[in-house]
């Protein structure tokens, strides 16, 4: 059996990792740590976001993961992301004991909101 640890990075793909890096720099508190030809390394908080240039089958936008961070104030965050330019996926919900939301960057990856009670 495989024991998980904490998730150190997330892998987001663009047709044009420059452009999607820099919205990410803009809209979220990160700062480039590494940059390649294929990928940008954006530090945040505990996890790397690696804006990497679709590659491997994988294409921008939806799909089956979407990773959630924590924030102060999902509310906040979700307004301050939308105005940055996300598109809303989910709206600020309580579940009963943590606040969710959903965006979807420029791309249209999506990029998930918690904020524990």
């Amino acid at each position: 059996m495989v024991k998980l640890g904490a998730v150190q990075a997330v892998v987001i793909f663009s047709d044009d990792p420059r452009c999607l890096a820099d919205w990410y720099k803009r809209a979220l508190a990160v700062r480039e740590v590494v940059t390649s030809s294929d990928f940008i390394g954006l530090a945040g908080g505990a996890v790397t976001l690696f804006i990497q240039r679709t590659s491997e089958g994988h294409r921008p936008g939806m799909g089956g993961i979407r990773p959630h961070f924590s924030v102060d104030s999902c509310e906040q965050a979700f307004r301050q992301l939308i105005e940055a330019g996300a598109r809303e996926v989910l709206k600020v919900v309580n579940t009963g004991g943590e606040w969710v939301a959903a965006v979807a960057d420029p791309d249209g990856n999506p990029l998930g909101l918690l904020q524990l009670a």
